[in-house]
Order: C-alpha cells, then structure tokens, then sequence
C-alpha cells in the first residue's frame, strides 16, 4: 500500500522535487557554460580536444579527471576576505566553482595530457586505433 499524506500519495509529491532536482542541474551546466567555463570539444580522427577558459584560476585550482568514459574539468577559487583593514566600497570578484563533464568514448586514458596557459585549458585525449569498419583480418 502506497503512503499518503494530506490526501496525496507520497511518490506523487516526490516526483516534483525530483523534477526541480534536475532542472537545476540542466541550469547549473547552462550557467557553467555561459558564465564560468566556457569550452570548446573537438573531435579529430586519432584525438579529442578539449579547451577550457578559466581566466584568473591558479593551475592548482583545476582538476582533470577522466573516469569512466567521462571527462570531468573542477575549477575552483576563493577570493582573499582580507581588506588589510581597509573598508570594502565595492566587490565583484566572488568565489567561482565550475564543473564541466564530457561524455568522451575509447580514450586511452594513459596518453591524455594536460595543459594551462594564459588563462586556458587544453586536454588532449587520444583515441584507441579502431579496425578500419571492424574487419577481421583471415589469416
């Protein structure tokens, strides 16, 4: 028998909080994407090409992990709270966490590099040779 509560079955009334659950997570990749970690993913014959923009992020501050045929991008940064004393008349520089993921298929998880330069992350993600069409060769 199904639980009620104030005349509604329980599952009914989850379903909408399961909805906003992931109405905001679309919203937060948006949001990411538009306003935080804007990124381009390439595709080549041999290689993925992933760049990331993160101005203003310490190459410490990032995070590149490749797990399960998916690429996930951290960027984290907490801006200093200390005014040497002084009164803060105006801020616009606010603590930034941004995570991107990508769903990226036969990357030879050995050979992916990364680099961090000028405000730009590059990762390269090499692909497993594939038999042309998945021929096999007779012997």
């Amino acid at each position: 028998m199904r639980q009620q509560l104030f005349g509604h079955h329980l599952d009914d009334l989850l379903k909408p909080t399961k909805l906003l659950k992931r109405a905001h997570r679309e919203a937060e990749n948006v949001l990411n994407a538009h306003v935080g970690m804007k990124t381009d993913v390439v595709e080549h014959d041999d290689d993925y090409t992933v760049t990331a923009e993160l101005p203003g992020f310490d190459k410490d501050a990032i995070t590149v992990k490749y797990a399960d045929e998916w690429l996930t991008i951290r960027a984290h940064r907490s801006q200093d709270d200390r005014n040497d004393d002084g009164r803060v008349l105006h801020r616009e520089r606010m603590d930034a966490d941004f995570t991107r993921k990508f769903h990226l298929t036969n990357v030879v998880r050995e050979e992916i590099q990364a680099h961090y330069q000028a405000g730009l992350l590059t990762v390269t993600l090499p692909k497993t040779v594939a038999d042309s069409e998945g021929k096999i060769e007779i012997q």
